[in-house]
């Protein structure tokens, strides 16, 4: 009986490997078939994936690189990926102190890098989450440089000083995947200005285009005689301009071989003496240039010259040994002109002499 139950057994297991065969070789079969089918259909089916590629430019020009320092900057990108573009993500370096506050980053478009064009769709920050910002975007062409400006203003304070410290750029489409990502890189300084110092130092010049001056005829006392003239010049870069004075070694004009003078006439009121009316020796004062090259104007006010402003060819100013102001400009000048003409009247007594002389010295200073 053990003898035949091992028989039956026997076949029984036969007839469970064929059947497990059967089975496997069915499976491998169907295997084979799927291989097949995908191998068929694999060139007409396109599958995505999802990666992001590099930025083919990004850079973060701030516009202080002080420690510590408040600063606004510009942001510029260029996308590699064609794609629309949603939002933009601007990772800053860690230690660099964020406003919280999205409506703080305020953006504009105006004085970008050369070569830039403005970043399409930027506004104002939608978000700002520890070191990143999010700004909204448009659509961005693949190969263009775009850029953006965020404001100085309660948006982003300098981290310590330090090269390489580094963030990133991301252009992310409407469903927040990344489409471009760059990484860029700072350097911190401890002060980032150069004080620049410079002198310019005073400048003042005068010059008189003669030392000597004879009246162009014998004096007389039927009219004013008057002398050819002498040109006083200055130029100063004093910023309160200058003066100019005279002063007469004589009051008048002497002659030393027969003890005479013709004495000035008039006072020292500054008002000019008419000397067709009277008799006497005076000097006339004109203003020839008042150089357009500075901002200075020149004048004869009261006690700056007023008294030796004469009208016409026969009044002047009364002459002192003491210096009096005969001119004045309140500011900076390339060359004003002054001429100096003396005039005088005599009486029909006045003792005739060939050697009557005066002698005027003239200076003048600049108001720095």
């Amino acid at each position: 009986m053990e003898i035949v139950g091992l028989f039956f057994l026997n076949i029984i297991n036969k007839n469970k490997n064929k059947k497990m065969k059967r089975n496997f070789a069915k499976k491998i079969s169907a295997i084979n078939v799927l291989a097949l089918l995908i191998a068929a259909v694999a060139p007409f089916v396109s599958f995505n994936e999802t990666k992001a590629a590099n930025l083919a430019t990004a850079y973060v020009k701030l516009d202080r690189l002080r420690a510590s320092t408040e600063t606004g900057g510009t942001i510029c990108a260029r996308p590699t990926t064609a794609s629309t573009e949603a939002s933009v993500q601007i990772t800053f370096p860690a230690g660099f102190v964020l406003n919280a506050t999205a409506a703080n980053w305020t953006t504009s478009t105006t004085n970008l890098p050369s070569g830039t064009s403005a970043w399409a769709g930027i506004g104002t920050a939608t978000a700002v989450s520890g070191q990143v910002v999010t700004f909204p975007s448009g659509e961005l062409a693949v190969g263009t440089t775009y850029c953006f400006n965020f404001s100085e203003t309660s948006t982003l304070t300098n981290g310590a000083a330090g090269n390489d410290q580094l963030g990133t750029i991301s252009t992310r489409d409407g469903a927040l995947s990344t489409i471009d990502s760059a990484n860029y890189a700072l350097s911190i300084v401890s002060d980032d200005q150069i004080v620049v110092s410079a002198v310019v130092p005073p400048i003042f010049s005068f010059a008189l285009d003669g030392n000597a001056d004879s009246f162009t005829g014998n004096l007389s006392s039927s009219s004013v005689t008057s002398t050819s003239g002498r040109t006083a010049s200055i130029a100063t870069n004093a910023n309160n301009g200058w003066v100019t004075w005279v002063k007469s070694a004589n009051s008048g004009l002497n002659s030393a071989s027969i003890s005479a003078a013709i004495n000035t006439a008039g006072s020292l009121d500054d008002a000019p003496t008419d000397v067709s009316g009277t008799t006497g020796y005076v000097l006339d004062v004109d203003v020839t240039t008042d150089s357009a090259q500075g901002v200075g104007v020149v004048s004869q006010a009261a006690g700056y010259g007023a008294e030796y402003n004469g009208v016409g060819a026969n009044s002047g100013g009364t002459l002192s040994s003491t210096f009096q102001a005969i001119a004045a400009s309140n500011g900076t000048t390339g060359g004003d002109v002054l001429t100096l003409t003396e005039r005088a009247r005599v009486t029909a007594v006045q003792p005739a002499a060939n050697d009557y002389t005066d002698t005027l010295t003239v200076i003048a200073a600049g108001r720095f």
